[in-house]
């Protein structure tokens, strides 16, 4: 499995850590290589695969309604914890992930 596809579904490098329960600073070295270790693969595709509320909420949370509520990408990426790449990111996507997500709800 590609890096790219597991850090599009989850949003962040952080999330994928979570996801798979290991230091951002590990997951963070899989970039370089672009590919996620045999040993995590089965995990994450299992997580990218499971059914959630907060999956089905991401879909009606529009990106650019989010910024617009947050005044701008910097500050959504404030608020998310993330770099306003990231953000864009998600706006192209079409999509917050699920994991950052729930901090909309908190």
């Amino acid at each position: 499995m590609r890096f790219s596809k597991a850090l599009n579904y989850f949003g962040s490098i952080k999330a994928v850590a979570e996801a798979v329960q290991l230091n951002p600073s590990t997951v963070q070295a899989w970039k370089k290589s672009g590919l996620i270790p045999d040993k995590w693969r089965p995990i994450l595709s299992n997580a990218m695969r499971q059914p959630s509320d907060r999956q089905k909420q991401s879909q009606r949370v529009s990106v650019d309604s989010v910024i617009s509520a947050h005044g701008s990408v910097k500050a959504v990426a404030d608020f998310f914890e993330v770099t306003p790449n990231t953000v864009y990111r998600w706006r192209d996507a079409g999509r917050i992930p699920e994991q950052s997500l729930m901090k909309l709800n908190n």
